[in-house]
């Protein structure tokens, strides 16, 4: 038996009595449970790094869901501080005519920036704006209706001007950087510029969520501005009125503009920027410790591993990915070897049965409505079903919105829609996800009572249908936002009923092109093998899909095999911002470094102030020369590029051999491409970026979310026994605290660790009391809580009255 020690924080490491190796009093093995971000986060610390580097070849990192590692978003940690900008007013006006051009289709007035320092960067500025505003016009990637809003809380949340990502992307840099492109996370590569858009996009298309703002702002609108904007209104009233924003500019629609201008320049002026900033990327992570993966869908690149680097070796990366089931579109499989692979991939799920249908009516249904297109959906499961042989029970009772079609339209539209269309006598329920906490709830259809889907509910449900259960339940899914949420219940129904609980499932793809979003939105049924799949996916190419075809085999559908290797091609390349992270973990690998202190930290600001050139040109000098001049880091990369060109559909691409010269212009050129600093060079380095830069349509990387992200935030669905409770008002909460020599001696000693003693103590205040009677005798039964359980989301705050805190802080 060997002794070890469990942490639940890495950050413990800071704690002057945790040491590894030698250094510890009694050496044994030690087990840190952490996040992965959490860990990327420890690694900025200095203290931290000084314990960790001597002992990297002794960690061993055990992770799940290694495939969104590399992902945009969930690429990098970041840590900064921050500070106010000082953006002068006619920097503000210049923000203004730029996103209000845009956002309108209005041309650039070069006339309007001529007194502008920098005119260039507002006409660059002006073709990133369109280019975004027509990307958000894609239903995969439209603002999220529950994002956008800023106030005093959201904009200025962190009172330290330091903001740590607590549990992952929980927490943001500043809520500024949070791109509200739905639920893009504060990461590294939010971009600014993109955000100060969308900031104008939500203002005009959402103006109701600034109601708050607007109140508290209202009283500085000048006599001057009121006059040149919105004179038609009473100045009185305008600035010292009650009226909400939103009615205001429902009453009077023309003076919108004026309105949205006013708030625009408050926001910008509160927007925080960077001041410092260093970060460390999840290829760290890779170079420098053994890692151990898991995946439910391993769409990943191959790196070398620590102990590759550790032995300074040069020859080819040994494969440590499966890569048995990738399917590259260069290789051109035949049918039947793309189907074994394609098996491979499903492993468990080897006969899902699907039927692709065009989506393309969708540009026009939605035009009319969502909830119009919805119906539209409806009738066409009816019509298909109806074709083949009568059924008793509905055509279908799923619906997996993975593109966010339904953005704007809230589950009681959905009930009111299932109530026309189908009746009151065929479904009885809905179940969706609560879009404000996550968590599981069943809409009755009848009454409008809105649930917990927990097990109590589902057991209700079981009594009440039996083996309909599934014909009386409808299953709203929004799967844009909750990607890897799993309906409850449905191994549990199967095993009982031996049916599926999901008959059958509409996956509205659209216009998601990304494969392994598709699997997951179906994903969503349990029971993938009897679950029947209807997959809505637009501008189909001609001939991959025959009209009325009906269901067939997934891996013998023409369109997967499109899906798939396209999807192959897109995840094996990358993306600009993982190969630039590559990039920079080299360098940090060549310094004996964890983590990368920035030296541009606000990208925009640069290229507004015409000092970015001088400083990317430092940038890929100093990483050119290092990397390049390490044997080790150099060899690596040649490795990683050529692996990844040789895969490339582009005969121009895959066939070019790499020279020592190329390989040295090609990271500049990345380099100065990931700043935007780079000009096309109509030569080969163009047909690298392009590939390199894998998912984007354009050299031009405008898009930092693409279709879904999975969301880091905090589930409180309470069908889960989550140790974790809301934030009870100030009166309610219990301080205390416990002083000790050494927490971490303490801890080992039962009789010395007083938390632990105080955490099991009941309270002598029963938190329920039942009055029952029985053979003519009354009696009471009082259950009473430990200090413990009052962390938890079954307690009423209220419960926490004077008299507990009172007890507790007596005794």
């Amino acid at each position: 038996r060997q002794d070890y020690r469990v942490h639940d924080d890495i950050l413990a490491l800071l704690h002057r009595s945790v040491e590894l190796g030698a250094a510890q009093r009694r050496p044994m093995k030690q087990i840190f449970v952490t996040s992965f971000n959490q860990f990327k986060k420890a690694l900025t610390y200095d203290v931290i790094c000084r314990k960790i580097r001597p002992h990297r070849e002794h960690i061993l990192v055990v992770a799940d869901e290694v495939d969104d590692f590399l992902d945009r978003d969930k690429l990098v940690f970041n840590i900064c501080s921050n500070k106010a900008n000082s953006f002068d007013r006619d920097i503000l006006e210049y923000f203004h005519e730029i996103s209000h051009a845009a956002y309108h289709g209005r041309k650039y007035q070069s006339d309007y920036f001529q007194s502008s320092p920098n005119p260039s960067y507002w006409q660059e500025l002006h073709s990133k704006f369109v280019a975004i505003h027509g990307e958000i016009q894609d239903a995969s990637k439209s603002l999220n209706k529950s994002f956008g809003i800023f106030n005093e809380q959201t904009l200025r949340h962190c009172a330290t001007s330091i903001s740590h990502d607590i549990e992952g992307y929980k927490a943001l840099i500043a809520r500024p950087y949070e791109s509200v492109n739905r639920a893009m996370p504060g990461s590294y590569y939010s971009d600014v510029e993109r955000t100060i858009f969308l900031t104008f996009v939500i203002l005009s298309e959402d103006v109701a969520k600034y109601d708050e703002l607007f109140q508290g702002e209202r009283k500085f609108i000048t006599f001057e501005y009121w006059k040149e904007y919105l004179a038609e209104l009473d100045y009185d009233e305008l600035v010292y009125g009650h009226d909400r924003l939103s009615e205001i500019a429902e009453k009077h629609p023309n003076t919108l503009s004026g309105l949205i201008r006013f708030l625009y320049v408050i926001i910008l002026k509160r927007m925080e920027i960077r001041d410092r900033s260093k970060s460390v990327n999840s290829v760290d992570i890779i170079f420098n410790f053994d890692c151990i993966g898991f995946t439910g869908t391993p769409f990943l690149d191959n790196y070398p591993t620590s102990d590759y680097i550790r032995h300074q070796r040069e020859d080819d990366i040994p494969p440590c990915i499966d890569r048995s089931f990738y399917a590259y579109t260069s290789e051109n499989l035949s049918t039947e070897e793309f189907e074994r692979r394609f098996a491979r991939f499903q492993g468990t799920n080897g006969n899902v049965q699907v039927e692709y249908v065009s989506s393309d009516f969708m540009h026009e249904s939605l035009k009319e409505g969502e909830m119009e297109t919805l119906e539209a959906i409806f009738e066409r499961e009816e019509t298909k079903s109806k074709s083949g042989s009568e059924r008793s029970i509905p055509p279908f009772n799923v619906i997996v919105d993975l593109c966010g079609i339904f953005k704007l339209s809230n589950i009681y539209d959905v009930r009111s829609l299932i109530l026309k269309h189908f009746g009151p006598d065929c479904f009885h329920y809905i179940y969706h996800i609560d879009q404000s906490d996550g968590s599981d709830r069943m809409l009755c259809i009848k009454s409008k009572n809105d649930v917990t889907f927990d097990e109590e509910f589902y057991k209700f449900l079981c009594r009440s249908y039996g083996t309909k259960l599934r014909e009386k339940v409808f299953f709203f899914i929004d799967n844009r936002n909750y990607i890897g949420k799993d309906v409850p219940f449905q191994l549990v129904y199967q095993k009982y009923y031996k049916l599926p609980l999901f008959v059958k499932s509409v996956v509205i793809a659209h216009d998601v092109e990304d494969f392994s979003k598709i699997w997951q939105a179906m994903g969503r049924s349990r029971t993938m093998n009897e679950t029947t799949f209807s997959i809505y996916k637009n501008n189909i190419p001609p001939g991959l899909v025959e009209e009325n075809c009906g269901l067939g085999d997934i891996k013998e559908q023409p369109l997967t095999k499109l899906l798939y290797t396209r999807n192959c091609d897109c995840k094996m390349a990358g993306n600009l911002s993982s190969i630039f992270q590559t990039l920079i973990a080299l360098y940090n690998l060549s310094q004996r470094s964890f983590y990368y202190s920035d030296e541009i930290v606000n990208t925009f600001i640069e290229k507004m102030e015409k000092t970015i050139g001088l400083k990317v040109g430092k940038i890929e000098e100093k990483i050119a020369d290092i990397v390049l001049g390490t044997p080790v880091p150099a060899q690596i990369l040649q490795h990683i590029f050529l692996d990844k060109f040789r895969r490339s559909s582009n005969r121009t691409v895959a066939d070019k051999s790499l020279s020592t010269q190329m390989v040295d212009s090609l990271v500049r050129q990345i380099v100065r491409q990931k700043f935007e600093q780079r000009v096309p060079s109509r030569d080969i380095y163009d047909d690298y970026i392009r590939f390199l830069s894998g998912e984007q349509q354009s050299l031009m990387e405008i898009s930092y979310t693409k279709q879904q992200q999975k969301q880091k935030q905090k589930q409180k669905a309470k069908s889960q026994d989550n140790d974790t409770m809301d934030v009870f008002d100030k009166r309610h909460r219990l301080h205390f605290k416990s002083t000790m020599a050494n927490y971490y001696d303490a801890t080992v000693d039962e009789e010395e660790d007083s938390t632990k003693v105080l955490l099991s103590l009941p309270v002598s205040f029963p938190i329920l009391t039942i009055e029952y009677s029985a053979g003519g005798k009354t009696s009471v039964i009082s259950v009473y809580p430990t200090i413990q359980f009052l962390y938890s989301h079954h307690i009423v705050s209220r419960y926490i009255s004077d008299d507990v805190r009172t007890l507790i802080d007596n005794n």
